[in-house]
């Protein structure tokens, strides 16, 4: 009988590695499914704890995103920080103009793009962007990465977590008293999907050399999809209740939505009001801050807000696609909601802080 060649084992080998990474995709897709299948507040640890330390293997159009964001609730302008971690389907993207390679070094290691802003109560400190080493350690609930030189370390199951990076962040997050503090979300439309799971917690520690206390919010968004234009915004109120939306757009400049979506989570009467299918209205009002001003109506509903922003960051992606975030530090302006003759303003929430995210881009 004759052996094999040493080229007829590279062919079998790259079948098997073929054959193995399809399987990965597959589960992938299967998380998606299972996220998206969620769709509410009745996730389990083990789910959120699986998301938050994994990494996955995508097909085309693949990416997946740490958001870690911290808001304070002093001062008329609050401390506010966010940490992004961000990788892709790819060789290589260009991110705010800095060439970053997209590589898998291992199991639960790779190459990504790291950034991230804090906020001081006066001016924004950026924190600059970075082609980082990142390694997930699901068994020790861990991930550690890195920006510009500031070692980056999340630890911790639900709900309780730890934040450091380097000498200028070193946070604690233990469950609040929220009427929600964790979800999983998705949009799932075969081949494509995109999926996500919340958490907020109390957080306080060090920011900057200064005491911190305040909300945290960590997020983990999984996607098999293009690039492609949304506005999405969360804040939290005095009181511990929150409200939250989010759509889809036609276009960068465009007012048509898709999937629309306006949460109001009543920490006083512990009630969550649900927009099942607004219609929506965003405008923006260019001055020496920008203001946003969100406007819903669904059934007996209807929700008017009104955002000063404060503070902006944007970041830029480009290759495979592009897209653009920017993000602006927000408070309340004006917040008024009624359902079923019932109506509900700031007097009885306190100011809202938050961040209102306004991203376009391209598949191309």
């Amino acid at each position: 009988m004759n052996k094999p060649s040493s080229n007829s084992a590279g062919i079998l080998n790259s079948i098997n590695e073929k054959g193995s990474d399809l399987k990965k995709i597959n589960k992938t897709y299967g998380l998606l499914r299972k996220l998206a299948s969620i769709n509410g507040i009745n996730v389990s640890n083990e789910i959120l704890d699986r998301v938050m330390y994994s990494t996955e293997l995508f097909p085309p159009l693949g990416k997946e995103y740490w958001w870690l964001l911290f808001f304070g609730r002093e001062g008329e302008m609050p401390v506010q920080l966010m940490i992004l971690i961000f990788r892709k389907n790819g060789q290589s993207m260009i991110f705010n103009d800095k060439k970053i390679v997209l590589k898998r070094l291992g199991k639960n290691q790779f190459q990504a793009a790291t950034a991230g802003w804090i906020f001081d109560g006066n001016e924004l400190h950026d924190l600059g962007d970075t082609n980082a080493i990142t390694t997930v350690f699901p068994g020790r609930k861990a991930l550690i990465s890195e920006v510009t030189s500031q070692e980056i370390m999340l630890a911790g199951g639900y709900p309780n977590y730890e934040l450091k990076v380097g000498n200028i962040i070193d946070l604690n997050m233990r469950k609040g008293e929220y009427l929600k503090d964790c979800a999983a979300h998705g949009i799932f439309i075969p081949p494509f999907g995109m999926a996500w799971v919340d958490v907020f917690s109390e957080a306080d520690g060090i920011v900057l050399g200064k005491e911190f206390k305040g909300t945290a919010h960590l997020q983990k968004v999984i996607g098999i999809a293009p690039f492609g234009p949304f506005h999405w915004g969360r804040l939290f109120f005095k009181n511990g209740s929150s409200a939250s939306f989010f759509c889809l757009k036609a276009g960068k400049d465009s007012n048509k939505y898709f999937h629309r979506s306006v949460n109001f989570y009543d920490n006083k009467q512990k009630k969550i009001i649900e927009f099942k299918k607004p219609r929506i209205k965003i405008s923006k009002k260019e001055g020496k801050n920008s203001v946003w001003t969100i406007e819903g109506q669904d059934a007996d509903k209807k929700i008017r807000i009104v955002l000063n922003s404060y503070a902006t960051k944007k970041f830029i992606m480009e290759g495979g696609g592009s897209q653009v975030y920017i993000e602006y530090a927000v408070t309340t302006e004006e917040f008024y909601l009624e359902v079923s003759g019932q109506k509900i303003d700031l007097i009885d929430l306190g100011r809202g802080v938050g961040t209102f995210e306004d991203a376009y881009g391209s598949p191309i």
